[in-house]
């Protein structure tokens, strides 16, 4: 006769046995355990190990033998350590601390370990000279140059930019492309007011020139379209990327370019005067200026040695003080979120039009 299971009303023709039943019980049990055990894992000494080399040497660890990748492919899967790039492990408490750029670079310097050969370019070249950029121009992926546009083996976080002659120079012991190239790529790949902070940056730290920069270009591509406005407007005055950004979006825009870190007297101090990030003298008298990131600078809490708040917000209100009694008009404060806003351009009036 059938075994009748009351509880779903089925009919089980070929009831499990006692013994059966224990084991589908335990099974199930485990099951559960492993479920949620994950994150908890034993201590492995040797992923240990190869975390702490890797953290000390700012890139990623990997394993070199079978046993270190599976070890660190199940903390992976274990959500113990993320992977940024395939088979490139780091915890996440680590890898939370570093901005964008660091965390290019850390995958950079592992790639460089097992590729040799391997040259960066592009952003990732960026990245090596240390040139300001906005760090939402990251994608996680890492930029190589290569004879070949893409190979079957090469995996989605990998990107070839190609070139028929690569000339490897060396940035921070990185193989990377030249200033120039890398300028040049920076510039194919991004919008006109993310590419000048590249350019400026390059300029400042007299990394290159404009004619050298030009001299590659006509070699290298026949398009100039994107990359010579960029040359009529890189200048190594502006100070950091956030302000080159700031210009590009005011060039983008068609207001008046503006002029950049001029100096007003401090009556506090003769031997140090005031000096704007930009400035527009405008033909009825006015005189605008915009700071770029304003009162942030003095409000960072991160830095240890500062001096209190309060005492930077004073010294801030006196400067703005000092700089209308010197015929300033309008101050304009301007923040990275009001770049992305626009909300910038709103403040400082029709004027520049």
């Amino acid at each position: 006769m059938p075994h009748i299971d009351h509880r779903h009303r089925s009919v089980i023709h070929n009831p499990p046995k006692m013994g059966s039943c224990i084991h589908i019980v335990r099974s199930a049990c485990a099951l559960h355990n492993r479920r949620f055990s994950v994150g908890i894992m034993k201590e492995h000494k040797e992923v240990t190990a190869l975390l702490r080399q890797a953290e000390s040497e700012q890139r990623c660890a990997f394993g070199s033998t079978s046993p270190q990748r599976r070890a660190l492919k199940r903390r992976e899967t274990a959500r113990e350590l993320i992977a940024p790039y395939p088979a490139m492990y780091a915890t996440p408490q680590y890898w939370k601390t570093l901005n964008p750029s660091e965390q290019e670079m850390h995958v950079m310097r592992t790639l460089a370990q097992k590729h040799p050969s391997w040259v960066f370019a592009g952003l990732s070249a960026a990245c090596a000279y240390r040139l300001d950029h906005a760090y939402s121009l990251h994608d996680g992926t890492v930029s190589i140059a290569s004879t070949l546009t893409s190979r079957d083996s090469d995996c989605a976080k990998l990107r070839r930019i190609y070139m028929n002659d690569i000339r490897p120079w060396t940035a921070y012991g990185i193989r990377v492309t030249s200033p120039e190239r890398t300028l040049i790529d920076c510039a194919e790949q991004f919008e006109f007011p993310y590419a000048l902070a590249f350019f400026d940056s390059a300029l400042r730290r007299n990394y290159t020139t404009i004619d050298r920069i030009w001299s590659l270009l006509i070699q290298v591509s026949p398009d100039t379209s994107r990359v010579k406005p960029l040359l009529e407007c890189a200048d190594p005055l502006s100070e950091n990327g956030g302000e080159s950004l700031m210009r590009g979006l005011i060039k983008q825009h068609h207001f008046a370019v503006p002029l950049l870190q001029v100096e007003f007297d401090n009556p506090g101090n003769a031997q140090y005067p005031y000096r704007v990030d930009f400035c527009w003298k405008l033909a009825n008298g006015c005189i605008i200026v915009a700071e770029y990131d304003g009162m942030a600078k003095y409000a960072d809490a991160s830095n240890a040695n500062r001096a209190s708040v309060s005492a930077k917000l004073e010294y801030e209100r006196k400067r703005e003080a000092h700089l209308k009694s010197s015929g300033v008009t309008t101050i304009v404060h301007v923040f990275y979120e009001d770049l992305r806003g626009l909300c910038c351009f709103r403040g400082l009036g029709c004027g520049l039009w």
